[in-house]
């Protein structure tokens, strides 16, 4: 067997095993396993409690009904300045750089109690007195 008869059905094999997996696994979503995309699923879909200041700070920003919800889905997890660590419960700090406004949130969240807490939300350039 010649080297190019070789490679050519080395070609084909590896072509049917992608087709394989493509088949299996096609309709996956194949990034639900980093830290951000697990953390950001546990606060979508655990309890969500809301403390006194945070719960003014809405008031204040006027993201009262549940407006705060859009803002959450379109943030990204600023790991550097979260505090992943603590015990019992992790708190993570959300920043939405969106074109009207830039949030920030910040989340308590246990995971194995499913419950998470907005501690705070802000706005730059808007000062609560909360």
């Amino acid at each position: 067997m010649t080297f190019w008869k070789r490679f050519r059905t080395y070609l084909i094999g590896v072509g049917l095993g992608c087709l394989v997996v493509y088949v299996i696994f096609g309709d996956r979503e194949l990034n639900t396993w980093t830290p951000q995309k697990r953390i950001m699923t546990t606060i979508d879909s655990s309890a969500v409690s809301i403390s006194l200041r945070a719960e003014c700070q809405l008031k204040c920003l006027g993201l009262e009904d549940k407006k705060w919800v859009e803002t959450q889905h379109s943030s990204d997890i600023n790991f550097s300045e979260s505090n992943p660590q603590k015990k019992p419960c992790p708190v993570y700090r959300l920043e939405n750089k969106s074109e009207e406004a830039e949030y920030a949130m910040v989340w308590k969240v246990c995971e194995f109690a499913e419950e998470v807490e907005l501690l705070s939300i802000s706005k730059k350039g808007k000062d609560c007195d909360c």
